[in-house]
């Protein structure tokens, strides 16, 4: 093993502060995590709380807390002779709508000889990342990426809740050029995804990218069917089986991320059981049993829209409908939600402003 691998961790969110804990607390001497923060006030703010995070975790009637302390920074590291300097693994847990802004400044740090893990919601990314910053393929980095179903939050910005024990699901994103060649074994994977999979916590598993690509194809249209509902609607994820005209949108929108998914991906066809896997039925009564399963949980597009934020509407339903352009496929449904969910966000933050505004003058 290395020794001391630096593994520097891009969005220190709930899911990437929790994986930047659970890691640090697991191995406190075989590695050194690091948080990059966006700002100077949020870096001051976590070095005042003595670089600390704070794991907060229910579970039945008992609360379990744990805390770690982390190295952190704001701006690319560099040499002695002020050149940058090499950042061999990095996690990027940004917001997706975040991430080509908040990785731009870091990419001279990084080469074909690093591995980044892309931690986030939606689909495309890796793709997008290769196409904006090397768009040749042979210079970049070996991407790994998580798809998570673990839930967390934070109700301070060094105090992370645990509520929902899940898993870290964890594949190699090929190059288009390497796409037939052998992928990794679990054993020739980098050192600190070897260690983030023996990370009894975040409970993760290495999937070959074949079936990594389904599972993430299920994540996403669940997340597209949930998601933007609930915040269009404001509701938690159980109330959507109230809805008496709910099911028939579901439908759609899996009717359509199906059909845009397999004129994407011509790899499909070399997966047996892809066809099954990609019924709609069966993608519908996934849907259900995810908003049973998390009856209260409130989706965390619901959340950005009541905190006023962006939301990550173009990486699920948008990655839907823009997938339909490149291929002449009609995605409506897709395309209404979209519009609805950013609608909803530009009204909402007018009318804010608006009360704001009245309050001031009163």
């Amino acid at each position: 093993m290395a020794s001391n691998p630096k593994v520097y961790v891009l969005g220190a969110g709930s899911m990437g502060s929790l994986v930047a804990h659970e890691m640090a607390s697991k191995y406190p001497n075989a590695l050194q995590m690091i948080l990059l923060f966006k700002t100077q006030g949020r870096l001051n703010n976590f070095v005042n709380n003595n670089s600390e995070l704070v794991v907060v975790k229910p579970r039945g009637p008992n609360i379990f807390t744990s805390t770690s302390q982390l190295a952190a920074g704001r701006f690319p590291p560099r040499l002695k002779d002020g050149k940058p300097a090499p950042i061999n693994n990095l996690i990027i847990s940004t917001k997706t709508y975040q991430t080509k802004a908040a990785l731009e400044p870091y990419i001279p740090n990084l080469s074909s000889s690093s591995n980044i893990l892309i931690l986030q919601n939606g689909m495309g990314m890796a793709q997008h990342l290769t196409d904006t910053f090397w768009p040749n393929e042979s210079n970049r980095p070996n991407i790994l990426q998580a798809i998570s179903t673990h839930g967390a939050y934070k109700t301070a910005p060094n105090v992370i809740h645990h509520v929902g024990q899940g898993k870290l699901t964890i594949a190699q994103i090929p190059r288009k050029l390497d796409i037939q060649k052998p992928e990794l074994a679990e054993n020739e994977l980098p050192e600190f995804i070897k260690l983030l999979l023996q990370t009894e916590e975040l409970n993760a598993s290495y999937l070959p990218y074949k079936a990594f690509l389904l599972v993430q194809m299920e994540k996403l249209i669940v997340n597209a069917c949930i998601n933007p509902l609930t915040a269009i609607l404001d509701c938690f994820n159980g109330d959507l089986l109230y809805g008496t005209k709910i099911v028939p949108i579901m439908k759609r929108v899996i009717n359509e991320a199906v059909q845009v998914f397999k004129a994407e991906y011509k790899l499909l066809k070399n997966i047996p059981e892809a066809n099954s896997f990609l019924n709609d039925d069966r993608l519908l009564n996934t849907v259900f049993e995810i908003c049973k399963t998390t009856s209260q949980n409130s989706s965390s597009m619901r959340e950005d829209i009541r905190s006023l934020n962006n939301t990550e509407i173009d990486w699920i339903n948008g990655y839907i409908v823009g997938l339909g352009y490149q291929h002449k496929i009609p995605t409506p449904t897709n395309k209404m939600i979209s519009s609805m969910v950013k609608n909803k966000l530009s009204i909402d933050r007018s009318l804010e402003s608006t009360a704001t505004n009245r309050a001031l003058k009163a």
